[in-house]
């Protein structure tokens, strides 16, 4: 069977290289399954000196001719497409690093790559899975800022923001060169290595948005909430916005200028991004205090036909009840993993079997994968 093949994208220092890949690649090695990775970036400086005798300066990369930059990334692409079929025989996974847009000297400039996909559908070769990677914007700035290419570029976090926005809003527009659905989904870099490949090689599990108060609960909530999601990862694909915090919006000392851009982010990363990619948005509220992020994410999620699941510890507001899905308001924990054991997974895993029929596992192999 042929391995999966993924491109993924991503700002400069976003995290992928630096947090998510080397643990996934550790994740998959110890599970049995080969990957191979081609970092684009990395491969244009060695094609440069191998094929042309140039030796191009990573620092100053980006003030190089474009059209230059454009054909020697272009032949780095020619090179892995000439690859690709005995990559994906011989590996479980391949994965293509690129980025879709660049800021420097206060310019955005794009990265074409709809030529190579166009050149991977005509000869077969469609990609399986598009993936972008995003971090906190004031630690992709600071990861930035460490290095002698970037740190004269006087980047803010607004431009990060942006940044992040753009490979995002690039990459789904990737897949819509494809007559078919193209699974897209934005990554923190900072998600456990196991979300990418149950994505990957568990696609029959569930993707599970966990939605929880932040602003109003103490330490010793957010521990709590996090043994829950550990849990749920047992049989979901788990997508924690704890993963990607926004940094502290609140502080009085703060700009109002970038709080108000910290929130924005927040709210559209939650319900434009992670909730669209999600198959069942599960509301835990640890306590019973009030968020309006909870509350507008329950919304959306109920209005965008996605399994919308509340753990309310006590008596709930009609308008909970009327936005969550149908007998999926629970008063603890405990109930939400039972319902899952004992009715969820078998209705989902029947829906499964009836769309993909032998592309699928049983139940018990969801819920056992991880004990």
């Amino acid at each position: 069977m042929a391995g999966k093949l993924v491109i993924t994208t991503g700002s400069s220092r976003c995290g992928r290289k630096e947090l998510f890949l080397p643990g996934f690649e550790k994740y998959c090695a110890e599970n049995g399954t080969k990957v191979k990775i081609y970092n684009v970036g990395d491969m244009i400086f060695p094609w440069a000196w191998y094929n042309i005798r140039e030796e191009l300066n990573r620092d100053t990369i980006l003030d190089v001719n474009p059209l230059a930059v454009d054909i020697i990334h272009a032949a780095v692409l020619r090179d892995i497409h000439s690859s690709l079929k005995k990559d994906l025989k011989e590996n479980d996974a391949v994965l293509i690093n690129l980025h879709t847009i660049f800021i420097w000297r206060d310019v955005w400039n794009r990265v074409f790559n709809e030529l190579f996909i166009r050149e991977l559908i005509e000869d077969g070769l469609s990609p399986d899975m598009f993936i972008c990677f995003i971090d906190l914007a004031e630690d992709i700035l600071k990861r930035l800022n460490e290095t002698d290419q970037w740190r004269g570029q006087k980047l803010t976090e607004d431009n990060i923001w942006s940044w992040e926005n753009e490979e995002a809003n690039n990459t789904k527009a990737l897949t819509y060169l494809f007559d078919e659905k193209k699974k897209f989904f934005v990554m923190p870099a900072k998600q456990p290595p196991e979300t990418l490949y149950y994505l990957l090689f568990e696609p029959q599990r569930p993707v599970v948005y966990a939605q929880m108060p932040i602003t109003h609960v103490t330490a010793q909530d957010l521990k709590r909430v996090k043994q829950f999601i550990e849990k749920l990862r047992k049989w979901a694909v788990v997508f924690d916005p704890l993963t990607i915090e926004t940094g502290p919006v609140e502080r009085a000392e703060g700009d109002n200028e970038q709080i108000r851009v910290r929130h924005n982010q927040t709210a559209y990363r939650d319900v434009g991004w992670f909730i669209p990619q999600s198959d069942v948005c599960i509301a835990y509220y640890v306590k019973v205090v009030f968020s309006a992020g909870v509350v507008d994410e329950t919304a959306t999620a109920s209005q965008l036909g996605k399994q919308t699941w509340v753990v309310f510890p006590k008596d709930y507001s009609p308008f909970i009840h009327f936005r969550a899905t149908p007998n999926r308001i629970f008063q603890t924990p405990e109930e939400v993993l039972e319902f899952a054991e004992k009715e969820f997974i078998p209705w989902w895993t029947k829906k499964w079997q009836e769309k993909y029929g032998e592309k699928t596992v049983s139940k018990e192999a969801i819920i056992n994968t991880t004990t």
